[in-house]
């Protein structure tokens, strides 16, 4: 396990701990049986001495694990735990999910029409590659990134090109999608700063991550052993995999301090000011996208999503 000495989204140090328990007893010890008995392979022993800890950051909201596994645990969790070494086709998924995440892409597109006709795409923490394939399929220049390499060959196959985390070659892309990335770093600044090192001037990188609007009220009395998609989950904050819970404030200063500006999204479409609805028209614009359901959602529930832009006086 590593200290975390400050908070991983503004940087600020003395955060409260809402949470304190030892991994090897209950609750703990039973929520790691249950959520992850099916996967034999991932391996807790090392984790029998040590301690869960939730720190709750004043300065901008974010609630975080503080320590958090290593790197070396990390790597073995994701890439021959949870994962393994073979691929498997991506989980089924619902019509409407397809139809947002590539709304989600075209509103991407449009944003850089008609200066950049075919943006180059990487889908950082691509997993099993659903969005990756996605956006292959809508004709987009194509990019992949992960820890672990096991979907590697079936995406080389569908013409995706995929990249080692350590070998993203920088200035290259348009847009990075970041989705249900963030909230498993140990390092998220660093890691931003280094996503936007592979930016272009210019380009888009958007972050979604888990949100629980309800999570502070919940640690009051947690639940440890509700179920991932019961009203008591504490899945927001799951130890071992969900190292960040960030709010919009904690969001924005991350984005600060990579040297990004994040964007507004009106209706499904990415404004880098936006627009007040401060005429009648358009007020009753505003109404009706609302009434009608056209106006941007996440493709993941209880999700919380911010789209950055590198501009000219980001870091290179």
């Amino acid at each position: 396990m590593v200290p975390r000495n400050q908070c991983p989204a503004c940087g600020q140090a003395g955060a409260p701990y809402v949470a304190d328990l030892l991994f090897a007893a209950p609750p703990l010890s039973r929520y790691l049986q249950e959520f992850y008995g099916p996967y034999p392979q991932c391996d807790f022993s090392s984790l029998a001495h040590e301690r869960f800890r939730l720190a709750d950051c004043a300065g901008c909201r974010c609630i975080y694990q503080d320590p958090v596994p290593g790197n070396v645990f990390l790597a073995k969790f994701y890439g021959k735990g949870l994962y393994g070494t073979a691929y498997s086709e991506p989980a089924r998924v619902q019509p409407y999910q397809v139809e947002q995440i590539t709304r989600e892409l075209m509103m991407v597109v449009r944003f850089f029409q008609p200066g950049i006709a075919r943006p180059s795409v990487l889908d950082f923490g691509t997993g099993n590659g659903q969005c990756a394939m996605l956006a292959a399929a809508a004709g987009l220049d194509t990019h992949a990134c992960d820890l672990s390499e096991h979907a590697f060959p079936e995406l080389q196959a569908r013409g995706i090109t995929c990249h080692r985390l350590d070998a993203l070659p920088p200035t290259r892309f348009d847009f990075i999608n970041t989705e249900q990335v963030f909230e498993h770093l140990a390092q998220p600044a660093a890691e931003l700063r280094r996503l936007t090192q592979a930016l272009r001037p210019g380009g888009l990188l958007k972050i979604g991550v888990p949100f629980d609007p309800q999570l502070r009220f919940k640690l009051r009395q947690p639940d440890w052993t509700a179920p991932k998609n019961a009203p008591a989950s504490l899945n927001a904050v799951a130890p071992i995999e969900h190292l960040n819970h960030f709010e919009t404030t904690s969001l924005h200063a991350l984005g600060r301090q990579a040297g990004l500006v994040p964007l507004s999204v009106v209706g499904w479409t990415l404004h880098r000011d936006a627009p007040a609805p401060g005429g009648l028209r358009a007020r009753l614009g505003h109404w009706l996208r609302s009434r009608l359901g056209d106006y941007y959602r996440p493709h993941f529930a209880l999700t919380q999503t911010v789209f950055f832009q590198k501009t000219s006086l980001s870091p290179s």
